[in-house]
């Protein structure tokens, strides 16, 4: 007979959040979102709320969707991802969507994220809340989790490798009050986990039983934090230890919350009044240097992931590139720019080298920011002694990305306004999936013929399509 491992209903008190209709698509809908809710200024709520609705018609197929489903699109993602914070009846721009709109690192992303989520939180219906609180929860998933895989592996020794699957993420640890309420610690639930493996153990999964447990390890994988294997166990990621510190060593919770715990009753109307300090709490500033992605670890495991031998070969060479030049100080692997100017300078000299212009290879050279020209790089056209001035775009990511927009600065622009021809957009994509790269020629003179849109916006905001320009084979 088959031993089902149930929590005692004594402490059985199920977790759940909100689950954005666009999971399967998120991080493409988060780029998006996050750069159209930072062009909005700030505004009465209402206000506010009517400019991101026709932003979020704008995205691929929302077109002639219900006005009640645009709706709840706004208020899953401002809810869930703390996109905007308020100040009285004022909304505005939260730091989270103007981070993500200008760093272009949905890796970054995810951690701020999940360093914050807390149950209960900002994110619930203000009755939620006031639900978990009186059950006595108090609980950050990612940090938690963290500590099961680290020390679920020192159990069974540094040289064994230690995964969790989401139905013991749910059963274990999620719905279980001796974790949410009391904390259990846990080594604790490592062992249990343990055992329950060893005799064979099997969990409910029915219906949605596993989905928000589920969500968090996701995401969890989307900030390169853990890896998703073939077995369906999520496993630490080795590469960031650094970061997986900081969250295993974070006790703070949301303030609002904590003297709420010590009434007998507490008021709703005392949850409900936090909500502006919620948002602003999601939306802290912290310690980029920890949170940035490492863009080398991505492509790294690109290489591995990839079916095409070609692709596979080609990212290997990427990555001994990157290496050479990390290892000479001249690179940030940190840094998702710089790693997306030193793939494309090494693609310029290459296709060079297939033009038979070796004599042009000293000359594709990096611009010093502080010159301020307008773009990343000064490359040539391959005829001739023609230039080709080019600006980097870079978005790094877990998933493989169709974002189709970024930004350009004043001085971007008006050089590509100056340039014309001569100037192009490099977009390159970096993802655990490959590296793709769309090439633009002359994005004002796109613009002027109706082939990409741009808002101006302390500079250019720009949406292209297939249209704008064309995919181009990396040359390493």
């Amino acid at each position: 007979m088959k031993k089902i491992y149930r929590v005692p209903d004594e402490y059985n008190f199920r977790l759940h959040h909100i689950r954005p209709r666009f999971k399967n698509d998120v991080e493409n809908v988060l780029f998006f979102m996050a750069s159209e809710i930072s062009k909005i200024t700030p505004a009465p709520e209402e206000d506010f709320a009517r400019e991101l609705n026709k932003a979020i018609r704008r995205y691929p197929g929302n077109a002639s969707k219900a006005e009640k489903t645009i709706d709840n699109w706004r208020t899953e993602i401002t809810a869930l991802f703390g996109l905007i914070e308020y100040d009285g009846e004022i909304a505005r721009p939260g730091r989270m969507a103007n981070l993500l709109a200008e760093s272009q690192d949905l890796i970054e992303f995810f951690r701020y994220f999940l360093f914050y989520f807390q149950y209960p939180g900002g994110h619930l219906k203000p009755h939620e809340s006031l639900e978990f609180i009186e059950a006595g929860v108090r609980f950050k998933p990612a940090k938690y989790l963290l500590q099961v895989l680290l020390d679920g592996k020192k159990i069974l020794g540094e040289n064994a490798k230690f995964g969790i699957t989401k139905a013991e993420a749910t059963h274990c640890i999620f719905n279980d009050l001796r974790v949410t309420r009391d904390g259990r610690p846990a080594n604790k639930t490592a062992e249990l986990i343990i055992s329950n493996r060893n005799d064979k153990a099997e969990y409910p999964q029915g219906g949605d039983i596993v989905r928000y447990a589920g969500d968090i390890l996701d995401y969890m994988v989307l900030a390169d934090l853990v890896r998703l294997r073939p077995n369906y166990k999520y496993y630490l990621n080795p590469v960031h230890f650094e970061t997986i510190q900081a969250f295993v060593g974070n006790n703070d919770y949301f303030e609002p919350y904590e003297s709420l715990y010590k009434h007998g009753h507490p008021l709703l109307a005392n949850v409900t009044a936090s909500k502006e300090d919620w948002f602003h709490y999601v939306n802290n500033k912290l310690d980029s240097s920890i949170f940035e992605a490492d863009a080398f670890s991505i492509i790294e495991e690109a290489g591995e992931t990839v079916d095409s031998e070609k692709e596979s070969f080609f990212i290997g060479e990427v990555l001994k590139k990157i290496r050479d030049l990390k290892e000479s100080e001249s690179i940030n692997t940190k840094e998702v720019g710089d790693v997306g100017e030193a793939i494309v300078i090494e693609h310029e000299k290459n296709r060079m080298m297939r033009l038979d212009r070796e004599s042009l290879l000293h000359l594709i050279k990096k611009i010093p920011e502080s010159y301020a020209m307008g773009y990343d790089i000064n490359s040539f056209e391959g005829i001739g002694e023609i230039r080709r001035y080019i600006e980097v775009k870079t978005s790094i990511s877990r998933g493989k990305l169709a974002a189709q927009f970024f930004h350009m600065t004043p001085s971007e622009w008006s050089s590509a306004e100056t340039l014309k021809d001569t100037y192009f957009v490099y977009r390159l994509m970096i993802s655990a999936q490959g590296i793709s790269l769309f090439l633009i020629q002359d994005p004002v003179g796109k613009y002027k013929s109706d082939r990409l849109s741009m808002a101006p916006r302390d500079g250019a905001d720009i949406h292209y399509t297939e249209r704008s320009g064309n995919w181009e084979e990396l040359l390493v």
